[in-house]
C-alpha cells in the first residue's frame, strides 16, 4: 500500500512538472515573439515621426485626417501599448511557471514517502564481501549520477549497477524493474536495493545503493 501511495505521488509530481514546463515554454515563446513585434512597431513609429518632421515649411503637409496618417499613428501606438501590457502579463505567468518548476523538481513529498518505505541500511550488511572491489567503485550508501550504458561496481559487495536506460521520471538497471524517480527497486544481490532520487530528459539519474 505504501509503495502504491509513493507511485501515485510520483505520478502527480510528474504531471505537475509537465504542466509547468508547458506553461514555461509557451510563455517564453510568446514573450520573444511579442518583443520582436514591439520593436518593429516602434521602428515604424519612429519612421513616421521622421517623415512628418521632415516636411518642408514651404510645402504644407496634407491634412492628416485625409490621408489616414494620424489614424495609422494612433493605431500603432495603441498596438504597442497593448503588446507591452500583454508582455507584462506573460512575464508574471513565466515567473509563476518557474516557481512551479522549482516546487515540482523538489518533489519533497514523493521522496519522503519513498524513503520511508525503503529498507534501512545496516551498519554491517550481509551483502558485504571480502573479495569485493575496493578501488574504482562506489561506496555503499553513496549517491552517484549515472546515464544509460554506465556500469558501477559497489565497493566491498557483489553489486554491479548496469544502467540500461534513463528517461524523464524513471530509470532502468539490469536485474531490476523500471524504477520511478523517488522510488526504489530490489537488486539481484539479496538484501540490496537501488534508490532513484531523480531522472530527467537529459539522460542522467541520481541513485544510491543500500543493503541490509
Amino acid at each position: 500500500m505504501d509503495r502504491l501511495i509513493a507511485l501515485l505521488a510520483a505520478l502527480v509530481a510528474l504531471i505537475s512538472l509537465g504542466g509547468a514546463l508547458l506553461v514555461h515554454n509557451n510563455a517564453t515563446a510568446v514573450m520573444t515573439r511579442q518583443a520582436g513585434e514591439i520593436a518593429q512597431l516602434k521602428a515604424s513609429l519612429t519612421l513616421i515621426n521622421q517623415q512628418q518632421s521632415g516636411i518642408s515649411p514651404s510645402r504644407p503637409a496634407a491634412n492628416p485626417a485625409a490621408d489616414g496618417a494620424a489614424e495609422a499613428l494612433l493605431a500603432l501606438q495603441n498596438r504597442v501599448a497593448s503588446l507591452e501590457a500583454t508582455t507584462r502579463d506573460q512575464a508574471s505567468a513565466l515567473d509563476a511557471a518557474r516557481a512551479a518548476l522549482a516546487e515540482a523538481g523538489a518533489a519533497a513529498p514523493v521522496t519522503a514517502v519513498a524513503l520511508a518505505d525503503q529498507p534501512a541500511a545496516s551498519p554491517s550488511p550481509a551483502a558485504l564481501s571480502a573479495d569485493g572491489p575496493t578501488e574504482d567503485c562506489i561506496p555503499l550508501g553513496t549517491r552517484f549520477m549515472a546515464q544509460a550504458g554506465d556500469s558501477f561496481p559497489i565497493c566491498r559487495t557483489k553489486v554491479v549497477v548496469d544502467v540500461a536506460d534513463v528517461a524523464e521520471g524513471s530509470a532502468m538497471v539490469e536485474g531490476a524493474p523500471p524504477i520511478a524517480a523517488g522510488g526504489f527497486g530490489n537488486l539481484p544481490v539479496a538484501g540490496c536495493t537501488l534508490m532513484v532520487f531523480s531522472a530527467d530528459v537529459t539522460g542522467f539519474a541520481e541513485m544510491r545503493v543500500s543493503c541490509t
